[in-house]
């Protein structure tokens, strides 16, 4: 009851960016257009980082009044940016990037080193094809939380990405590591199977790719992509006559 009575008061203290589902939250006064645009008309808000060092600077000279709201309204700043954070990440899950892009960017305005800012700024990115971006933030997130299994499979996703497209990001030996790392870390996650299957499936070790995917598929088959079964029976049928 009494986050709901502090998201009041922000709430009230603010204007709303945008109608959304979710409860929309604002900056700490209404800025000039000069303000919140870059040299290239785009409201700085809704690009990662405020899109630039200076940017966030300013942004943190500009939002003195938003931060000392937070300072009031929860036990710390540590907390307010994870409330950011999870904010985030629920607009990411509903499609909506730029409304997700600037909670993360107040994550980040709230406490630069919350690797959740750069995953789901990483995470963003990657939903709008920006490979090279994705990979840069998901890896300041890991440099932040270096144990973080989850989040290596998300980086090893987007370099099979990448190299799929044939763009230029890291090699796909680097998301093999990745992914060992993160299984010998937790060997339960269904998800970095998976990718594990796809990076060698892209390397055309079929043993190994089904070796993977059945991995995957005991332990969660929701996990289990049907596009790419096919894709490796047309390579390989299945060593265990499981997928036809």
């Amino acid at each position: 009851m009494k986050t709901l009575i502090y998201l009041f008061i922000i709430l009230s203290s603010f204007y709303s960016l945008a109608q959304t589902p979710l409860i929309p939250l604002a900056s700490s006064r209404e800025f000039s257009k000069k303000e919140i645009l870059n040299a290239d008309n785009q409201d700085v808000r809704f690009i990662p980082l405020f899109g630039s060092k200076k940017k966030a600077e300013e942004q943190m000279i500009n939002s003195t009044e938003f931060l000392i709201q937070c300072d009031k309204s929860f036990k710390d700043r540590l907390d307010a940016s994870k409330f950011f954070a999870d904010r985030g990440w629920e607009y990411l899950n509903e499609g909506l990037l730029d409304t997700a892009t600037y909670r993360f960017n107040l994550c980040f305005l709230l406490n630069q080193e919350n690797f959740d800012a750069y995953w789901g700024l990483g995470s963003v990115s990657y939903q709008k094809g920006k490979y090279e971006e994705s990979t840069k933030f998901l890896r300041k997130g890991l440099e932040l939380s270096p144990d973080n299994s989850i989040l290596m499979v998300d980086i090893a996703t987007v370099q099979l990405a990448c190299y799929k497209a044939k763009k230029n990001c890291d090699d796909i030996d680097d998301a093999l590591r990745l992914l060992e790392k993160s299984l010998q870390i937790d060997g339960t996650n269904a998800n970095g199977w998976l990718k594990y299957s796809i990076a060698e499936f892209q390397l055309e070790h079929y043993e190994k790719a089904w070796e993977y995917l059945h991995k995957c598929r005991l332990l969660d088959l929701s996990f289990v992509d049907t596009t790419y079964v096919q894709e490796l029976i047309a390579k390989q049928t299945d060593p265990m006559g499981i997928f036809k």
